[in-house]
């Protein structure tokens, strides 16, 4: 079974038209399955990643997953709707630092945790046969909406990040602990401001469309 996350109802939605996953389970947050698939909505947040990715791997050991989501472009080359495949991902807002960790650093002691190789390659072939833009990158998770362009730049400076968004290395962390393969996959919209949110209701249902047809071509690579 390959398991698919998604954080927001409109991204899961579309996963399951495109995969054919109808079937709900019974979980703590909306689960949909068919032959070979389960899509899960996580809700948006570390918490409700890391929850709902120990629960899909506990009960239904699927052999892989991507999580697909979207992220805030914190690189100026990149475009709305282009595609950045996390080799890593950083949790921006934990701050151990007193404690002499490293800024992110977790207290596993690990600061970045990584999607699995064979998979970001897979997602490389899938996008480039849809004709979708995409790029390696890293993503920086937070508890928060991240609209401090000085913030932004801090995260690009200590970090190297593309992106920001709010689940991915919370689901990378717990896919670590439990040594399963995941990788993680973001569809990019405008850079951290206030403003970034006025228009991020059309850019979720176009976004979520891409991903649905990005999650179709990951079953056929």
């Amino acid at each position: 079974m390959i398991a698919f996350f998604a954080a927001e109802p409109e991204e899961a939605e579309a996963l399951r038209e495109a995969l054919g996953a109808r079937e709900a389970l019974e979980a703590p947050f909306p689960l949909h399955q068919a032959p070979g698939v389960l899509v899960a909505e996580t809700g948006v947040g570390k918490v409700a990643a890391a929850l709902a990715v120990a629960h899909v791997l506990t009960r239904f050991a699927p052999r892989e997953s991507f999580f697909l989501g979207v992220a805030g472009g914190l690189d100026p080359s990149l475009r709305a709707l282009d595609l950045l495949l996390a080799e890593k991902a950083v949790q921006w807002d934990v701050d151990l630092t007193p404690f002499g960790r490293e800024p992110g650093e977790t207290a596993f002691g690990v600061r970045f945790f990584p999607s699995d190789p064979g998979l970001l390659a897979r997602a490389e072939v899938a996008a480039s046969a849809l004709g979708f833009p995409a790029r390696r990158g890293v993503v920086a998770t937070g508890d928060r909406f991240l609209a401090d362009r000085g913030e932004a730049r801090r995260l690009v400076r200590l970090h190297g990040a593309q992106a920001v968004e709010m689940e991915g290395a919370a689901a990378l962390m717990v896919a670590w602990r439990f040594r399963h393969p995941m990788a993680l996959i973001r569809a990019v919209t405008d850079g951290a401001g206030e403003e970034a949110a006025r228009d991020f209701q059309a850019f979720l249902q176009a976004a979520s469309r891409r991903l649905g047809y990005l999650a179709q071509a990951l079953l056929a690579y």
